[in-house]
């Protein structure tokens, strides 16, 4: 298959199932913003940052090791049970430990909702680290179905537990375990799972290979929890929890946005680790990797050019302060979409202590320039700073990953974009109804003439779909 047709495949499928659940998250914005405290909600989205902090952690990364080391053994079943079976040795471990960890702290330091972040986080080691075993046999459709079922119920379980029973914030971290635990039945049923696993495989020898690979991944994790969410707890403890709330409901558009580029982000590191070593490596992923960045660099224009027709809809009255930061942000995970789309051959290369080093700068530059600005502008330092730990880790990873891809960025392309994002921005904060009908106007033919390319692409490989749906029904 070729190669940018084997990409759109991959990417469309994985795109149906996580889209289905990056969009079932946008409906509970709404919830939670209508219904929910500022207070409560800040707390739970604080309780949270910390979760996805714990849980690389805990579980060693072993799903990087799963999805990476399976690539390379697909057809082999032998090497697959041995795979498989190493890596849920080292999870167990990691459940172990998280276990006497509840222990200690259910015995010293107890707080609202310990018992539900713990479970959380138990179900949430055990899903993320099963889903990457559908992914490395190339179970992308099961992955996509799990993806769903996770996102209908979380959604079902919340609008039951907010608006008929009333329970609170608290109903964010229940739901979130239940829909969990169903994804890793299905997971379990689907790959049949008990077939993979044998202790007579386990040994020394894989273990070491696999925690070399997964080891420096953790540092990696801790670093990008800095870069991302380390800014809740600056502001919780500087300006408090409510003010975290608001800088929440910010985030949610360009984490949105994030999540979606992670589905195309899965599909890519498949991509390159099973295209790293070509002849004409360089002009692939230079084609790739610039195309995918403009494609979500011009989305984000266009949140910014129609979000203030819609922003009071979307947003409870309590959280409308929230307006101001979202332009940051956005570009922001412009710089972040770049940032995932070269680490990609840092993946393909098992390169991750590379990945690590790069991660712990940006991290460092982060909590450094909050700190610094955080008393004096507020929550724009939680903006600013994640905005410039971006782009300086953009610009590292993109001049150190030439040792292993001759890549050329388009910067006149990104420049142009930049100006532009920035006349559009100043449009969406101090405009009214009539500039920002011409702003999105302008946006959307920019978009389509800066995409051009990928959407013939897009628009071709759909035909031939549609023309082969049409002969086999002949």
């Amino acid at each position: 298959m070729n190669k940018n047709k084997e990409f759109i495949k991959n990417t469309a499928i994985l795109f149906v199932g996580k889209f289905a659940t990056q969009f079932i998250s946008f409906l509970l914005l709404p919830l939670y913003t209508h219904y929910l405290l500022t207070d409560d909600f800040g707390s739970v989205d604080l309780i949270r940052t910390y979760i996805t902090l714990l849980v690389p952690v805990l579980t060693l990364r072993i799903d990087t090791v799963l999805f990476r080391f399976l690539i390379d053994h697909r057809q082999n079943e032998p090497e697959k049970k041995r795979i498989i079976s190493n890596s849920l040795f080292l999870l167990i471990i990691g459940l172990i430990f998280t276990a006497l960890c509840y222990i200690v702290v259910f015995r010293f330091f107890r707080f609202k909702n310990l018992t539900h972040t713990f479970i959380n986080i138990i179900v949430l080691m055990l899903s993320s680290v099963l889903l990457q075993v559908l992914r490395g046999l190339g179970k992308n459709t099961d992955y996509s179905i799990a993806s769903i079922i996770t996102g209908v119920v979380t959604l079902g379980a919340n609008i039951i537990m907010i608006i008929a029973f009333h329970c609170g914030a608290s109903s964010i971290l229940i739901s979130s375990t239940l829909a969990n635990v169903i994804c890793i039945l299905y997971v379990v049923l689907k790959t049949r799972l008990p077939k993979y696993i044998s202790f007579k495989v386990i040994d020394k020898t894989t273990l070491k290979e696999m925690l070399n690979y997964s080891l420096p991944m953790i540092p990696n994790s801790l670093s990008w929890w800095v870069v991302n969410v380390s800014d809740r707890t600056i502001i919780s403890f500087f300006l408090g929890v409510s003010f975290n709330a608001i800088y929440s409901v910010s985030c949610k558009f360009s984490n949105i946005l994030n999540n979606v580029y992670s589905i195309i982000n899965m599909s890519w590191q498949e991509s390159a680790s099973l295209h790293i070593d070509d002849d004409d490596k360089d002009e692939f992923f230079t084609e790739m990797i610039n195309s995918i960045f403009m494609a979500f660099a011009t989305v984000s224009l266009l949140i910014i050019a129609f979000l203030p027709f819609v922003y009071n809809i979307l947003i409870g009255e309590k959280y409308l302060d929230s307006y101001d930061y979202v332009p940051i942000l956005l570009y922001a995970n412009s710089w972040n979409v770049l940032i995932g789309l070269i680490g990609g051959i840092y993946i393909a290369k098992k390169r991750t202590k590379e990945i690590a080093s790069t991660t712990i700068i940006s991290a460092v530059i982060n909590i450094v320039i909050n700190l610094a600005l955080i008393k004096f502008i507020g929550l724009y330092a939680a903006c600013i700073s994640t905005l410039l730990s971006y782009m300086i880790m953009s610009i590292y990873r993109y001049i150190d990953c030439q040792k292993y891809v001759k890549l050329r960025l388009n910067f006149i392309k990104i420049i142009i974009y930049t100006v532009i994002y920035i006349a559009s921005s100043y449009i969406y904060l101090k405009g009214n109804y009539i500039l920002y009908a011409i702003d999105a106007v302008f946006v959307v033919v920019y978009s389509v003439l800066i995409n051009k390319k990928m959407l013939m692409m897009l628009l071709d490989s759909a035909k031939k779909k549609l023309a082969k749906l049409k002969h086999s029904e002949k």
